[in-house]
């Protein structure tokens, strides 16, 4: 397996295999019923473009992953629909430097792929620590196993489960956000009341 490299595999919801080798994946998308799941965190350049090569991923596609800011998009291709979304998290407070952005984020890059037998979502996140991702793939993997009767509906199950994730963490992100400015609020106002 690829360092920093997931796989899973599905038949009729059932998880079959984990972590197998990117050389199995095209494989597996050929049988009946199958569904499979990538998922690469800052991965090696050659590693994502032979992955593509044999997906047979759009050129266009493979260069928004690689570039370094995009924007939140989705395009739809004749194999596969890709997608760009940010994760967000609010980081702690930098009392050394109140001008630093608290504010986190990490790009999840996503080719939903359709046709053919089987089913499949490869999943390109970009962070800054691979240790402290913004973006918790693992909770993303925990609701499907909780859901797994949905994942017999193929890839827009999977599509669904982590764009669920996505979008979560975004809103506890401004509730928290929400929470600070209603916090300096008050200081500002209780400082007036008492001069």
């Amino acid at each position: 397996m690829t360092e920093g490299c997931r796989t899973r595999l599905w038949f009729n919801g059932e998880l079959k295999a984990e972590n197998f080798p990117l050389a199995d994946v095209s494989e597996h998308l050929h049988e009946q019923g199958a569904l499979v799941w990538v998922d690469m965190c800052n991965p090696d350049h050659q590693v994502l473009c032979e992955l593509a090569d044999e997906l047979g991923f759009d050129e266009n596609a493979v260069e928004d992953v690689v570039a370094r800011s995009e924007r939140t998009k989705a395009t739809r291709y004749a194999t596969h629909t890709f997608l760009t979304v940010y994760a967000t998290e609010l980081g702690p407070p930098q009392l050394e430097n109140d001008l630093v952005s608290r504010l986190l984020t990490g790009r999840v890059s996503i080719f939903v792929l359709h046709g053919g037998k089987g089913g499949g979502v490869v999943t390109v996140r970009h962070e800054t620590d691979p240790q402290k991702p913004v973006f918790d793939i693992d909770e993303v993997v925990r609701r499907w196993d909780d859901n797994s009767d949905l994942l017999r509906l193929g890839s827009p199950a999977l599509l669904h489960g982590l764009l669920d994730v996505v979008v979560d963490g975004q809103f506890d992100t401004i509730q928290q956000l929400d929470d600070a400015i209603e916090s300096l609020e008050d200081g500002l106002f209780d400082d007036r009341a008492q001069t």
